[in-house]
């Protein structure tokens, strides 16, 4: 009987362990894509979520979009080769310059340049005045979690899965705005003090 009810009880044990879910890629040619669950305090102890598509290659390209938690793109940043785009969507408008810690700061609150994003997502290395917690993935990947941080103000990104984007992959990173739209100076997406994006 102790021996049935210790079988039992380990059996139990054994069902209630938390699984470790393999991370699964699709297959496909098109550029690896990580979608991920995002939390964003702008400091003031008010966090926002969202939804984040990401792609990155070293050393400074960069294409993500933002979305509202319930989806729906609101915001695209593209940045490669020193050149950074933001567009925004809704008002059918590219801002497009030289890349600094304007364009992700305006979107996010964390005030980073496009090249220290790249090397924080995917080595975990801090630039100077900003704290960076990365984890579950192997040097040169986009990262399960990461957390970084702005003195108050942070970003954290849980990834909920891998996608494929379409197309060529050489189109993302170029910082190049997409044609037909209005283009204005990058600094014009930066918000005023107090003003939330």
């Amino acid at each position: 009987m102790t021996r049935t009810l210790l079988v039992v009880l380990g059996l139990l044990a054994a069902g209630c362990a938390p699984t470790h879910r393999t991370v699964r890629v699709p297959p496909g040619d098109g550029p690896l894509v990580a979608v991920y669950k995002a939390a964003i305090d702008d400091g003031s102890g008010v966090v926002r979520r969202a939804k984040l598509a990401l792609w990155a290659q070293r050393p400074d390209r960069l294409h993500a979009e933002l979305m509202g938690p319930m989806g729906g793109v609101n915001f695209v940043l593209d940045s490669g080769g020193g050149q950074t785009c933001v567009v925004d969507v809704a008002a059918a408008t590219a801002y497009a310059g030289p890349d600094g810690v304007g364009a992700i700061g305006a979107l996010v609150g964390v005030r980073v340049s496009v090249a220290d994003a790249v090397a924080a997502l995917l080595s975990g290395v801090a630039p100077p005045g900003l704290l960076v917690a990365r984890d579950g993935s192997a040097d040169g990947e986009l990262p399960a979690t990461i957390r970084i941080a702005d003195e108050a103000r942070s970003i954290v990104l849980q990834r909920l899965r891998f996608e494929r984007g379409t197309g060529d992959p050489r189109t993302l990173g170029t910082g190049v705005p997409p044609p037909k739209l209005a283009v204005r100076p990058l600094e014009g997406v930066v918000p005023a003090p107090g003003e939330a994006r």
